[in-house]
């Protein structure tokens, strides 16, 4: 009896174990017909796209093109880039760019130039009534590309890119010089708008380079680079350069350019990054960039040092020494960023502008760096050609910045400031020097514009909060302040100090030229500032929609030559991303 219990239980124990295995491969069949379910649907999508790129390739095809090469890449890419989620990516090269444009209206504003890349952000100074149009490039310059890597060695990539800027209202390439340039000789009423800038009409005016890349070694590239203070532009500012609200976007001087706004990249340098991780929580980061002198510096006439009424003239012409060097140092610790850039800057052809119409005609001068209040007068030539050149103040500088931001949850909060330090160049630059970006000349040039050292600091702060995956708010406060460097008393005789004393810094604020017709001293103190919000709406990850309100105003000595103090700048515009 005994013996015939335990056979049933032993049974009993068997049939449940089979009936639970019966039950688990049931289960597991389910399952793998769901996922060959899925598979089939993924496959079939897959068929039919393919099938699309096939017709589409039929033409090249017969026409003597190949369509096999493209195919074969297209069945093995990935779902997502034949979706348009992934970039544009095949044999390791990649497509990339932007456009940009919108609409803006300015209380105090001047008409857009095909070849000028920034809108009226900022009060142009020889405006004296608004302007209402397009407003190019508002929150990313509109740019095109390419860039590649190949791996050479396992671990190490050769890698190349190339981008230039486009003005999306007129397709010029992006060139402010060429803007300063249009506007030789003209009245302030007959201009458009203009300015200095990195950008100069280049074929490819952005970036160009050439190199090596390790995710262990870091980065070392050849050519034309952004410099590392333009790099931490899109990671420091709250705007993220956008020229219709950021001061350090539009103005690209306190912070990108670090001294001067032709300074934000460089050519014939060379440039090398590192990103290296300590642990889970922190990173740190290095970066070095040199820029080696190129162009030529001109020649012209110095002055005998023995008098103050020369006893003879002497030709000279200097070797260019326009170098540039940059540091970096930075880190990221959980939800901090942080970084610190420090550099220097010789010959920089700073404060490009527009020929008067005397100028225009053949009128050069030429102001060597050894003026002083008690010695030292411009040598003024006639009858050159001064067709497509410009005028420029020639300075050495140095400065740093230092820039950090925190991230909680939405919020993104963000703070900087840059200090740059300029003084007259060491080494003089003459007429028909050309050393600067897009490889403009200079008809008129003076080396001595600074009889005090001038201090410029630029303090930002802001706030990026994402209201959901697709809205984007973004509030933002830039103050840019200059000393007072201009000569200590006037000295009747003397060049470049009737119209520097700082003895017209002590004067009431100027009343508009137009009324008063006269202004306070460009080297006196002043500040500049600007307030900017903006909303940015993404339809898709690739359009968006953005609009908002910039105010900005000068005081003292910014404001010298401006026909106005201040400017409301509302805008709209849409991007497009790929």
């Amino acid at each position: 009896m005994k013996t015939k219990l335990m056979a049933a239980v032993a049974v009993t124990a068997i049939l449940s174990a089979a009936g639970a295995a019966s039950a688990q491969t049931a289960s597991d069949v389910q399952q793998l017909k769901a996922q060959a379910a899925q598979l089939k649907k993924e496959n079939a999508e897959l068929e039919k796209r393919l099938d699309k790129l096939e017709k589409q390739a039929v033409a090249p095809a017969a026409a003597g093109g190949s369509a096999g090469s493209f195919l074969a890449q297209a069945g093995q890419a990935p779902l997502d880039l034949l979706k348009g989620d992934a970039p544009l990516t095949f044999y390791g090269i990649t497509l990339f760019g932007t456009i940009d444009a919108g609409l803006g209206w300015a209380s105090y504003g001047l008409p857009s130039n095909g070849k000028f890349y920034l809108g009226n952000a900022l009060a142009s100074k020889s405006a004296t009534r608004s302007y209402f149009g397009i407003a190019p490039s508002g929150l990313s310059q509109t740019t095109l590309g390419i860039k590649g890597a190949q791996e050479i060695l396992p671990g190490l990539s050769g890698i190349f890119y190339a981008s230039t800027g486009i003005n999306p209202q007129s397709g010029q390439l992006a060139n402010a010089p060429g803007s300063l340039v249009d506007n030789n000789g003209l009245p302030s009423y007959a201009k458009s708008l203009n300015g200095d800038g990195s950008r100069g009409g280049q074929a490819f005016n952005d970036q160009l380079y050439v190199g090596l890349a390790s995710k262990t070694y870091g980065q070392l590239t050849f050519g034309r680079h952004k410099t590392l203070s333009n790099d931490l532009v899109g990671t420091y500012d709250p705007a993220g350069g956008a020229y219709n609200y950021s001061l350090i976007g539009y103005s690209g001087t306190p912070m990108a350019g670090l001294g001067w706004t032709e300074n934000a990249r460089a050519d014939d340098s060379i440039k090398y990054t590192l990103a290296y991780p300590i642990n889970d929580q922190f990173k740190a980061r290095f970066g070095a960039i040199y820029k080696f002198a190129d162009g030529n510096s001109g020649c012209n006439y110095l002055y005998s040092t023995t008098a103050v009424t020369p006893a003879g003239t002497v030709q000279q012409c200097w070797n260019p020494k326009n170098t540039l060097g940059q540091v970096n140092l930075g880190a990221t610790y959980g939800a901090f960023d942080f970084d610190a850039v420090l550099g220097f800057s010789n010959q920089a052809m700073s404060s490009l502008s527009s020929l008067s119409a005397t100028q225009l005609l053949g009128t050069s001068t030429f102001t060597p760096n050894y003026v002083t209040p008690t010695f030292g007068k411009s040598v003024v030539s006639t009858g050159n050609n001064n067709v497509d050149t410009l005028s420029a103040n020639v300075t050495d500088d140095t400065g740093f910045v230092l820039a950090g931001r925190y991230t909680f949850q939405q919020w993104k909060f963000f703070l900087g400031w840059a200090h740059v330090i300029y003084h007259n160049a060491q080494d003089n630059v003459g007429i028909g020097a050309q050393n600067d970006q897009g490889g403009y000349r200079v008809s008129s040039v003076n080396n001595a514009s600074l009889p005090h050292a001038k201090l410029l600091d630029t303090v930002w702060t802001g706030v990026k909060y994402a209201y959901n995956d697709k809205l984007d708010i973004v509030g933002a406060f830039y103050v840019s302040h200059q000393n007072a460097y201009g000569w200590d008393a006037f000295t009747p005789g003397v060049s470049n100090t009737a119209s520097t004393s700082l003895a017209t810094c002590s004067a009431p604020a100027s009343l508009p030229v137009w009324l008063s017709g006269t202004t306070r001293s460009g080297t006196c103190s002043g500040n500049l500032y600007m307030t900017s919000a903006y909303l940015d709406y993404h339809f898709t990850k690739r359009f968006d929609l953005y609009g908002g309100l910039t105010y900005s105003s000068y005081t003292g000595g910014y404001q010298a030559g401006a026909f106005n103090a201040s400017n409301w700048f509302p805008t709209m515009g849409a991007r497009f991303t790929f």
